[in-house]
């Protein structure tokens, strides 16, 4: 990979020339706003970065590895993460409505009131994400996972969750009109919480046996 030295300078240059930004390292840079459109990262990795508050429409991210960034406030809509993986990121408030997620992994993301309304998830996996006031409000998911990951007070209306095992989520607070948690697994105390809100789903005891 080719070390980045200016951050701003490489994505601007890549938006002027529309061409893809491919094998590069970018470790410990910061780019507060600016607005940067279509930007495509093939076999990129990011370490230790700040992108807050930066608009980046329609970007790809294919075959990258983003760790311990802040994205916070990123505007993104329509964009895309293909075979790409966040750990420790921090995606407070950034909007990535529309947008396609294949094959893609998130583990111990804060991505408080994120936004991820009308986008298509396929093949990917949430693990120890705190999603608190997020949206994931008219999605499309396909054998899409989360595992031990915090909805709390999260807008959830018209994605349907069936087949996805919840139980060890935390769902107090969650936005729902009846029927998106058909066929979900939730535990006892969720179902007990949420109550009728919770009609047709399947509920996974995790009780220990006597």
């Amino acid at each position: 990979m080719t070390p980045c030295d200016d951050i701003e300078a490489l994505f601007f240059h890549a938006c002027e020339e529309e061409e893809d930004i491919e094998d590069v390292l970018f470790e410990n840079l910061a780019l507060e706003g600016g607005e940067y459109p279509g930007l495509t990262f093939r076999s990129c990795r990011f370490v230790g970065c700040r992108l807050s508050g930066c608009s980046l429409p329609r970007a790809a991210f294919i075959d990258c590895a983003l760790e311990q960034c802040d994205v916070s406030n990123v505007q993104m809509q329509k964009g895309t993460f293909q075979r790409t993986k966040l750990s420790d990121c921090k995606l407070l408030g950034i909007s990535l409505a529309e947008s396609f997620l294949l094959d893609a992994v998130f583990e111990r993301c804060i991505a408080c009131y994120a936004n991820f309304s009308t986008s298509k998830l396929r093949h990917v996996r949430f693990s120890s994400c705190d999603f608190t006031s997020g949206s994931f409000a008219s999605c499309a998911l396909s054998t899409t996972a989360f595992s031990r990951c915090l909805l709390t007070r999260a807008e959830l209306f018209q994605t349907l969750f069936s087949g996805m095992d919840l139980s060890d989520c935390e769902l107090s607070g969650i936005s729902i009109s009846g029927g998106e948690l058909r066929g979900a697994k939730v535990n006892l105390e969720q179902a007990a919480m949420l109550g009728q809100l919770l009609a047709g789903v399947v509920i996974q005891d995790n009780l220990p046996q006597a």
